[in-house]
Order: C-alpha cells, then sequence, then structure tokens
C-alpha cells in the first residue's frame, strides 16, 4: 500500500462507513414512506444540498463540460442509483436478503473485470486474490444463513441486475474527465438521478398519498433522521469514494464496499442487539484481510 494513498483509504472507510450505518435510518423511515418516496427525497435534498455547494464553492460552467461528459454523466446516474435501486428493491421483495447481499459482494469481482480488462488498471496477482477473497468473507459471515435461504430464479437475476448497474455507474465514472470536481459530479448523479425517479413517484402514488408523505416530510422527527441519509450517506460517501477512484484507481477502491456489510453487521449488534457469531467474526477476518491483498503495491506492479 503505497504510503501517499493513506488520505484516499481513510475516505473510502468513511463512505463505507456511512453507506453502513444508513439502515438505521432506512428501517425508522420506511415506516414513514414508500421505498421510492424515501430516495426520491433523499435525493431531493442531496440535490438541493449540492447544487449549493457548487454554486457557491465548486462552480462548474455548464456549458464548459464537455457533450461526451454530460453522456457519462447521464449514464452513471442512469445506473446507480436509479436502476441499481430498482433491481436491489425488488430483488430483494422476492428473495431473501441473505441471498441478495452474496450475490452483491460479488460487484468487486465483475468491476475488477471491466478495470483490469477494459481501463488497463495494473494489479498484481495477490490483489486479484484479494477481490476473491472479500467476496468469500461475506459468504463465510452469511453462511448459516445462505444455506437455509429461500432461493428464487427471478429475485437472483434482479440481484445480478443490481451487479452489473454497479458496474454500469463504475464504467461510466470512469470515463467522466478527471477535471470536473467530485462535488460537481456527485451533484449531476443526484440530480439527474432525481429526475428519473420523478414518474415513478407520481405515477406509483395516489394524490392523497403524495399529500401525506410531502406532510411527513417535514416533520422534525422525519426530518433529523432523512437529512443524515441526504448528507452522509447520498452525498460526502460517493464524493469520497469518487476522490478516491480518481486516485487509487478503479478496481482497489471498489473492494471497500464489501466492508459495508461488516460495518453493518456491528451497527446491528449495537443498535438491534442481533448476534456477532463466532462465524460472522471469522468471515469479517477473511473479508478485511482481502481488502487488505487488493491494496497491497509491488514495485514492479507500481511501475
Amino acid at each position: 500500500m503505497k504510503q501517499k494513498n493513506g488520505i484516499y483509504y481513510l475516505l473510502l472507510i468513511f463512505a463505507v462507513c456511512f453507506w453502513g450505518v444508513s439502515f438505521v435510518f432506512t428501517k425508522s423511515l420506511l415506516g414513514f414512506f414508500t421505498p421510492i418516496s424515501l430516495l426520491f427525497f433523499r435525493l431531493l435534498f442531496a440535490s438541493a444540498i449540492l447544487c449549493l455547494l457548487c454554486l457557491i464553492f465548486f462552480y462548474q460552467p455548464l456549458r464548459e463540460v464537455k457533450a461526451k461528459d454530460w453522456l457519462n454523466l447521464f449514464g452513471l446516474s442512469l445506473f446507480e442509483p436509479f436502476l441499481y435501486f430498482i433491481f436491489e428493491t425488488y430483488s430483494l421483495r422476492i428473495t431473501d436478503a441473505t441471498v441478495v447481499s452474496v450475490i452483491i459482494a460479488t460487484i468487486p469481482i465483475f468491476t475488477l473485470f471491466l478495470s483490469v480488462l477494459y481501463f488497463k488498471e495494473r494489479m498484481s496477482g495477490v490483489n486479484i486474490a484479494g477481490v476473491f477473497l472479500s467476496a468469500i468473507g461475506i459468504l463465510v459471515m452469511l453462511f448459516p444463513d445462505f444455506v437455509n435461504a429461500i432461493f428464487n430464479v427471478n429475485g437472483i437475476l434482479l440481484a445480478f441486475g443490481a451487479v452489473f448497474s454497479s458496474v454500469g455507474y463504475s464504467f461510466f465514472l470512469n470515463r467522466v474527465d478527471n477535471r470536473y470536481h467530485p462535488v460537481f459530479i456527485v451533484a449531476c448523479q443526484n440530480t439527474i438521478g432525481l429526475f428519473l425517479f420523478l414518474p415513478m413517484f407520481l405515477l406509483m402514488h395516489k394524490t392523497s398519498v403524495l399529500s401525506e408523505q410531502w406532510h411527513l416530510l417535514f416533520q422534525p422527527q422525519v426530518l433529523l433522521q432523512i437529512l443524515p441519509l441526504a448528507i452522509f450517506c447520498s452525498s460526502l460517501a460517493f464524493i469520497f469514494y469518487v476522490i478516491s477512484i480518481q486516485k487509487v484507481g478503479l478496481g482497489r477502491a471498489c473492494t471497500f464496499t464489501n466492508l459495508i456489510p461488516i460495518v453493518t453487521a456491528v451497527c446491528s449488534y449495537f443498535v438491534i442487539d442481533e448476534q456477532f457469531t463466532l462465524i460472522k467474526i471469522i468471515g469479517t477476518v477473511i473479508a478485511v484481510v482481502g481488502v487488505g491483498f487488493v491494496q497491497y503495491s509491488s514495485k514492479r506492479v507500481d511501475n
């Protein structure tokens, strides 16, 4: 691991922690909102905050954005949050969550192929082994639930739809010119995603439901939960992730996402008293070691 990249690995850890603890707020807010409404409002606040930051601190004249980069920005927004959320949400409705989690853990493996074969990112045998090891760690961690899970073919296909949506997001993100500030990139991602979800938000809810959900949105106890999701999970986490991809590479950065279930499991232990068993500890150690292997850099690979 290069010493000079330490700050970017720290940013990745922060991003993983933000995504990992998001379930605490999401689980509570789903008592007030439908999944589509929750994501729409989350993107609404995130877009407003980031667009304001862009206007004040990170101004980017829109006419100076290349046409190909607008296509890339639209592409990454289409794949995530839009398609990823749809595939993951509907897969969870018909398939056991453990099965979906294990499938989602394969995202770094498919992203590895993209980064090495298409973007020609240099990775050693140790790095590649680490990607697979991190996914195995998640499987070990979830194994007791996985063996007793209900397998639904359509649900599995939808879960893999989420996997390839994430890979598609990485593809377009890696094609966006690095001269754009990460805050601008994530602001575009959230704003375009917001407009992509708008038709679903309007068509999937009756007028009375829409009115009720808008009224709930501005209640203090709801705002205090949805704002952290918008600020930390939909904004800062993605900004940190984009910065890290630009500095340490797509393959290395993406593997950190396999630490998200670990953060969630730890939070579950403290927040809802869920057991953190020996098998979970073993799986955690395997996944963390795998992520460490991916970050290992030999002089031959660096040069």
